[in-house]
């Protein structure tokens, strides 16, 4: 075959690739339709049924034109996924009654994770992001606190580093309510203005980044480490101190910054490395009824024996299911500890309901920090049901 050929098929090739595109669109689109067919009819968001149904429909034509059932499912789920995300994003806003433009305070600037997480997360609530630049984490609530900015939009979690305390304590304190959660998979990069790493010298970023990436910075030796506030500020180092200065970013960033990409993989020790944010609001607007929840509180328990235990069990006689338990220690109060915990359901669901209810009678003190969307949802599968079958 020769070269004009292959040239040719590449072209066919890119225009099926952009009608997959624009079919992928429309499906989105559709889905938001539906949302609010859904809100007028008060039926869940999701129909693990149906969603069965398509599955089961797309591997069968799949493979009755040779493709592989497995990649037809995943591909759907792909699909299904980001029609859910559509719905939800639709029915937050419903639930909020909103659409405008939102103001929001995060760490760092352009090009910053935070940066590209919630330009994400709000896309689809509200028409536009009006960032609100902070340095630490608690000038970010404090914003919001003091009417600066209408959210405040965190990282709490990290599938690498773990849990990021200052902002669990920083949720002890502030009166601000959780109203929606982003799971943002990180991808960091080494970026700068040389052409590769062997010239680098310096290394900066923001402290999370550099300590999710100590494999490759172990490989560079002799490659200073400086810490900086956000990955912004780091990016801006990489552009003001010269090609032998580079900074841990994602690819994103260094194109906004008119940076190379020195280094894309292995960079970060993780391949599948995921930030959970989470955004705080003045007020607690109720999510849609028929939103996939989450609810998250924090409580002290009773000094008795097995209390946490009680605790614990009130959510499984109801047939609640909990995202993640963490502990804090109580200020003040040596080796006492509060606990946080996200468990899924709504709030004012009676099963739920009831929980809480519970819990309040084997808690010192609990506290109710937000009802919100769940942003994750377990994929449906087809295939790996008839495997567990058989």
């Amino acid at each position: 075959m020769d070269r004009q050929s292959i040239e040719a098929l590449r072209a066919d090739i890119d225009e099926t690739d952009r009608e997959i595109l624009r079919l992928g669109a429309h499906r989105a689109a559709l889905g938001s339709q539906i949302a609010r067919a859904k809100a007028a009819a008060g039926e869940p968001v999701r129909d693990p049924a149906r969603e069965r149904q398509v599955l089961k429909a797309a591997i069968e034509a799949g493979e009755a034109i040779g493709l592989d059932g497995a990649a037809v499912e995943r591909l759907y789920q792909t699909l299904i996924d980001l029609s859910l995300k559509g719905q939800r994003a639709e029915l937050d806003a419903r639930a909020a009654g909103t659409g405008g433009e939102a103001s929001v305070a995060y760490l760092g600037g352009p090009g910053s994770y935070s940066h590209f997480a919630a330009q994400t997360h709000f896309a689809g609530r509200h028409s536009a992001v009006a960032p609100v630049v902070k340095r630490d984490f608690g000038s970010i609530v404090k914003a919001v606190e003091e009417g600066e900015a209408d959210y405040a939009f965190l990282p709490i979690e990290n599938t690498t580093t773990g849990s990021i305390n200052e902002v669990y304590d920083l949720l002890l304190d502030t009166s601000l309510t959780l109203v929606g959660e982003h799971h943002y998979r990180v991808r960091h990069c080494l970026v700068g203005r040389a052409a590769n790493p062997d010239t680098v010298t310096t290394v900066y970023g923001h402290p999370q980044a550099l300590a999710q990436c100590r494999r490759f910075l172990a490989k560079m030796p002799g490659v200073t480490q400086r810490f900086a506030s956000s990955s912004t500020r780091a990016l801006e180092h990489a552009m003001e101190e010269g090609p032998s200065v580079a900074a841990i970013a994602g690819a994103d960033a260094a194109r906004l910054f008119g940076l190379n990409v020195i280094a894309e993989e292995d960079v970060a020790d993780s391949a599948e490395n995921y930030t959970r944010f989470v955004a705080l609001a003045r007020e607690a607007v109720p999510p849609a009824p028929n939103l996939p929840c989450k609810t998250s509180i924090v409580f002290a328990t009773a000094h008795r024996p097995g209390a946490l235990v009680d605790v614990l069990a009130a959510f499984r006689d109801e047939g609640i299911n909990l995202a993640r338990l963490e502990s804090r220690p109580v200020r003040g109060a040596p080796w006492e500890e509060m606990f946080f915990l996200d468990l899924e359901g709504h709030q004012s669901d009676p099963a739920c309901a009831r929980a809480l209810a519970a819990v309040e009678g084997h808690a010192r003190r609990l506290r109710v920090l937000g009802c919100y969307g769940a942003d994750r949802l377990a994929p449906t599968s087809v295939l790996h049901e008839a495997e567990g079958a058989r």
